[in-house]
């Protein structure tokens, strides 16, 4: 078995996780001497097994391997990024997304991260990283070879070195000489092939990039830009399209006809691509020029799909692909709480229609999470997904970003006008978050388009025919919003056929434990760390706090406490906000006072039993340690020792630590 074998294996059927652990037995007999099955380990694989075992390589180390900044490797990483820099910030701009991280792999095993999901990136996650430092890798076998790679974590050599899986393609420079290797690491296998595509023609597009395009590679340029999954264009130094791919049509709207490039040139124009642009964002466009030796300068425009308001996320289930990537879906909306599931129960049957669905719940509880889910689970999945919060508009905005507006419609306007989110979400989805924010006098045309499917512009005369689904969200009670005069109620009873309610965290506490697994899991790689355990009554305190900031304020919690650890594996209360950690031990004192008054059957002296109970249960936590316990009681250590010994019946004895 080969490489190329497995990736027709991955193309064919998909990974199965039961591989994995099987992959894991192969490698464990390798260590121990043992002969590997030739035909679930590709050969190019075992070799490097066998390499990274003559240079000594721990299979179970995670040592950092630093870089010496005053040395030739790093100078030559210098001079990479340096004469590179344009290209590597603006695929940076496709691979934005949670749980990615794109890296630069040289020619001489220096690893630098040029995005990493969460932060580390660039200089403070440089490191060495090639067969004779950490074994078998993906850069590694991408530059051996000379050709993409995909290499899934059971492959490694040093197993505990990184969880990731990992896509990897070797680039070059004018001499077709590799100077190194880009790649994708990601944690879920079932991203393995959208990886390895995108890796692949992200290299073929360095590589081409130092191809003169006067000379004949056009076909070539042509190819590999119609496969990148944003607008693409090349501009002469006159400002004049050269090259484009069908994206940047799709996304400026523009129909095939004689002229496709003097109305491309007129679209870029209006978005601000002209004389002097360089290194600047404005709009949806952003523009790099490029210059090879004394050759005659281009520029390379690339339009952010986000254009239509998508938004990096995880990644899509299987069944997602092609169904508004990068958005959520209900597999991936975690919780087993009887609310939770008949909220998405609701959404799932609506979402296979059009009607217009009105979300409601508190902040942090998912509003636009099943906005997303709904839009890929519905017949427009393959159309737009806009979101836009109307809450964060000002008012005087709020119709120009969802109508748009006519060129010269008012001042400041840009040349040629702009299209509204409801124009750009037609054949999608629309969502408004906080939809209460809405003037009311931008109701009354919201309403229109709802009744008739048709938008008109500011400035206009004219109304444009529109197919949109509208999912509204908020957190208030809209319809007393309405009884006070501040919201429509036509308005209201269209957009609220039907009304998902969201509960909050503190009505599903059965799903507090997993959602907490799932910020450790995303959290560990965010910051770099291995596997992290929560102690008992950690998860105690997460199910017993009050969460006003729903699921948003649990990530935050998980956060500051993963970052309290330091270099701990276990999270305990102490590693908690002070104030979850106050009200879990007020909860908890309530909770054990209330014992004591259900189980005593006498009143005579309960103060004393309740407060007894109280101070062995802090002892207990803190193992005995009465100096300790007294300090989180609030009182002196010889005050404890009274109540324990001078008005105590147990005759309990406790040993100070």
């Amino acid at each position: 078995m080969r490489l190329h074998d497995c990736l027709k294996l991955v193309r064919a059927e998909g990974i199965d996780p039961a591989y994995f652990p099987k992959i894991k037995d192969e490698w464990q007999r390798f260590l121990a001497g043992e002969k590997v099955n030739k035909q679930m380990v590709p050969s190019e694989v075992i070799e490097s097994w066998e390499r990274s075992r003559s240079y000594g390589i721990d299979p179970y180390g995670t040592d950092p391997h630093p870089v010496n900044l005053s040395g030739k490797e790093y100078k030559k990483l210098q001079e990479i990024l340096n004469k590179y820099g344009f290209f590597f910030e603006r695929i940076v701009e496709l691979v934005e997304q949670d749980g990615l991280t794109l890296y630069l792999n040289t020619v001489d095993g220096l690893n630098y991260h040029l995005f990493r999901s969460g932060g580390m990136s660039g200089h403070a996650s440089l490191g060495h990283c090639n067969e004779k430092t950490v074994g078998t890798t993906a850069s590694c076998l991408a530059k051996l070879y000379n050709q993409p790679i995909l290499l899934v974590h059971p492959y490694r050599y040093s197993q505990n070195y990184t969880q990731n899986h990992g896509v990897s393609a070797p680039i070059h420079n004018e001499k077709n000489e590799v100077i190194g290797a880009l790649g994708l690491g990601f944690e879920d296998p079932r991203f393995c092939l959208q990886a390895y595509s995108m890796i692949s023609f992200i290299a073929q597009a360095f590589d081409s990039l130092y191809l003169p395009l006067t000379n004949g590679y056009e076909k070539h340029m042509q190819k590999i830009i119609d496969c990148m999954p944003h607008g693409v264009a090349f501009v002469d130094e006159r400002d004049t399209v050269q090259l484009y791919n069908n994206k940047i049509l799709e996304l400026l709207k523009i129909r095939r006809k004689n002229n496709i490039e003097g109305e491309l040139n007129k679209q870029l124009a209006r978005l601000g691509v002209g004389a002097g642009f360089k290194d600047k964002q404005e709009a949806e466009v952003t523009c790099a020029e490029i210059q090879v030796d004394n050759e005659k300068p281009y520029k390379l425009i690339l339009l952010k799909d986000r254009l239509e308001g998508r938004k990096p996320g995880i990644f899509p289930s299987p069944e997602g692909e092609g169904k508004g990537k990068g958005l959520f879906t209900f597999d991936q909306i975690i919780g087993e709480s009887v609310l939770l599931k008949e909220a998405k129960k609701v959404a799932a049957n609506v979402a296979r229609t059009s009607v217009p669905v009105m979300i409601h719940g508190e902040s942090g509880t998912g509003k636009e999470m099943f906005a997303q889910a709904m839009h890929c689970a519905s017949p427009r999945r393959n159309g737009p997904f806009v979101a836009i919060n109307c809450g964060a508009l000002p008012g005087e905005l709020v119709e120009s970003e969802l109508f748009g507006y006519e060129e010269g419609s008012f001042t400041g306007a840009l040349k040629g006008g702009r299209i509204g989110k409801v124009e750009a979400a037609s054949g999608g989805t629309l969502f408004l978050d906080e939809i209460e924010s809405v003037p009311l006098k931008d109701q009354i045309k919201l309403l229109r388009v709802l009744s008739t499917g048709k938008v008109q512009k500011i400035g206009s005369t004219k109304e444009i025919q529109v197919d949109v689904r509208i999912v509204a969200a908020t957190k208030i009670d809209l319809l007393k919003h309405a009884d006070d005069g501040l919201f429509r109620e036509d308005l209201f009873y269209r957009i609220s056929t039907f009304i998902i309610e969201l509960p909050a965290l503190r009505q599903r506490k059965e799903d507090i434990g997993a959602l907490a697994e799932y910020f450790i899991k995303k959290l560990a790689s965010k910051y770099d760390r291995g596997k992290i355990k929560m102690d008992p009554v950690f998860v105690d305190a997460l199910q017993r706090y009050y969460w006003r900031g729903n699921v948003r304020e649990l990530e935050h919690a998980m956060e500051r406490a993963i970052i309290m650890l330091e270099d701990g594996e276990t999270l305990m209360l102490e590693h908690l906000s002070p104030g979850i950690q106050q009200a879990y031990r007020k909860r908890t004192v309530e909770k054990l006072v209330a014992e004591t008054v259900q189980t005593t059957s006498h009143r005579q002296g309960l103060l004393e039993l309740a407060e007894r109970r109280v101070i062995e249960y802090v002892l207990e936590l803190v193992d005995g340690n009465q100096s300790l316990a007294a300090q989180q009681l609030g009182i002196n250590r010889r005050t404890l020792y009274t109540k324990l010994n001078g008005k105590s019946n147990s005759g309990r004895e406790v040993l100070d630590a």
